[in-house]
């Protein structure tokens, strides 16, 4: 029996309800959670599944693997099969819907279970007409060391369509160089992966990249906005991001504006709350959040989270980091490489790994790149 957090109060909760629900729940093991987002950008779209667990008495949810998922064009039939990759669904790096279409989101998991969502239309996209990144040694409170963390404000200028409502959801991707592709403690790296040895090693040892590689970060926190008071209006260097110092590499962000229906916005409104007051996207939901997803063949099975489709624009800005005087969050350790010459351990001697192409990882360069 998995820990009770909170009373389930449902006032009305109607099998064909798409409008977000703030509920308080109790907790079960097998909850399913899924979201997902098609975009009209190659690379933005992803569906993420998450079930509720609860492993040594914590409550958390924990990624769904082998699950058959699908973007299905609602108008044309097209299916556009999806493909696990750490972490996440995503369709093929060609993939972009248009703006117009229909599209919905099939998934199968691997007990059989099956969920759709309702359909969503793609809108018309708001250009980008300026992104600025601003270097505040105050960015953020981190309550757990009870200091400010030093980083960057991204901000962005946009002109406002004044025929209709507009509601906007910003996401982003950066992309940081890597010269580390794996690090093996009390350990070697052989067959692509970290093995024990009888013969003594340092407390780790570094593996070089075999090839360009950058580690790709995404956000912690939600950000919208809707034009209520802007409505035809320009929007001037609204912050839409926060970018902690991390380490002080070169940076690449590329934001993406995606454009909302109302029902999305709403949903996302709700979400944002969840997030700001419960540390993030990492940890367990204390609400069930209703969206657009449901089980076409059981009625009394609730999926919480949503399928959008969004027209999208981006934009890019590389930051050079190398001279701020503020300490890195995440230093990096001191290079240790396994020696080559007269090597005490098992052959062959390794000091490069691959750089996989995973979720947070690639080796395709980035176009906006500076070298």
């Amino acid at each position: 029996m998995a820990k009770k957090i909170f009373l389930l109060v449902l006032s009305i909760l109607l099998f064909n309800c798409i409008d977000p629900v703030e509920p308080e729940f109790e907790f079960k093991e097998g909850l399913v959670f899924i979201e997902g987002i098609a975009t009209t950008v190659k690379g933005g779209s992803f569906v993420i599944i998450n079930k509720s667990t609860t492993e040594f008495g914590i409550n958390k949810t924990k990624f769904e693997k082998g699950a058959s998922v699908s973007f299905i064009n609602s108008v044309s039939g097209e299916v556009v099969n999806l493909t696990e990759v750490e972490g996440a669904y995503v369709p093929s790096v060609e993939f972009k819907a248009n703006i117009g279409e229909q599209w919905q989101l099939q998934v199968t998991l691997l007990d059989g279970t099956q969920y759709h969502s309702q359909p969503e239309r793609i809108l018309q996209p708001v250009p980008i007409t300026n992104i600025k990144a601003t270097y505040d040694p105050e960015l953020q409170f981190n309550d757990g060391t009870n200091s400010f963390e030093p980083g960057h404000t991204i901000s962005l200028t946009f002109n406002d369509p004044i025929e209709n409502e507009n509601y906007y959801y910003w996401t982003f991707k950066s992309f940081e160089k890597l010269v580390v592709c794996q690090t093996c403690f009390d350990g070697i790296y052989r067959n692509e992966t970290c093995q024990q040895t009888n013969v003594a090693t340092p407390d780790y040892f570094n593996y070089l990249c075999d090839q360009e590689c950058w580690l790709i970060r995404l956000p912690e926190s939600i950000s919208i906005f809707d034009d209520k008071f802007t409505n035809g209006k320009t929007t001037t260097d609204l912050e839409v991001a926060k970018i902690p110092l991390y380490t002080k590499n070169n940076i690449l962000i590329e934001i993406q504006q995606l454009s909302l229906t109302p029902d999305a916005y709403e949903y996302y409104k709700v979400l944002k709350d969840l997030v700001d007051n419960n540390s993030g996207f990492n940890a367990p939901p204390p609400a069930a959040l209703i969206g657009n997803m449901y089980n076409p063949n059981d009625t009394d099975d609730f999926v919480f989270g949503r399928f959008t489709a969004a027209a999208t624009t981006s934009a890019d800005i590389f930051i050079e980091r190398e001279d701020i005087p503020e300490k890195e969050l995440d230093p990096q350790r001191a290079l240790s490489i396994e020696p080559t010459f007269q090597s005490p351990y098992p052959p062959p001697a390794t000091t490069q790994a691959a750089c996989n192409e995973e979720r947070f990882r690639t080796a395709i360069k980035p176009a906006a790149w500076i070298n």
